[in-house]
């Protein structure tokens, strides 16, 4: 069930990624598209069973957010991915504002996957190792520039 649930919880992110980058290219066009209905809903769906993947993903793992770091920072991740998405297509008046969310959004995007794979992160009970996250954050920086 764990490897279902996984799996599931990785293909709504590439999904999530894949509305969002719809709706900014509309949003970008100031195309009629950009208030289709179903371009609106789906996302919030999206989100929705992202965090119920992502809350059975923690408590099968015990890897909880705010006790484990790994969790908390992961958590941390997809919040500012979600208020990058917002830049980009709610609080953006111009194209290079929605650009610039864009690049945000892809930004911790990566930054919250390399994290995902970082199994050397993964440990039950509190945790201190900022130095891990900071290797993670700065790698990030680096594969990007």
């Amino acid at each position: 069930m764990y490897m279902i649930v996984k799996h599931m919880h990785l293909t709504i992110i590439v999904l999530t990624f894949v509305f969002f980058a719809i709706n900014l290219i509309f949003a970008m066009k100031k195309s009629p598209l950009a208030n289709n209905k179903f371009l609106k809903i789906t996302p919030h769906i999206l989100y929705t069973l992202f965090i119920v993947t992502f809350i059975y993903l923690v408590s099968v793992s015990e890897l909880y957010p705010f006790v484990n770091g790994w969790a908390s920072s992961k958590l941390a991740g997809f919040v500012f991915y979600l208020l990058s998405i917002t830049l980009a297509l709610k609080w953006a008046k111009n194209n290079m504002w929605r650009i610039a969310g864009a690049i945000s959004a892809v930004f911790w995007l990566i930054v919250t996957a390399r994290l995902g794979f970082a199994d050397r992160l993964k440990i039950k009970g509190p945790s201190d190792d900022i130095d891990a996250y900071l290797f993670i954050l700065n790698d990030t920086i680096n594969a990007i520039v």
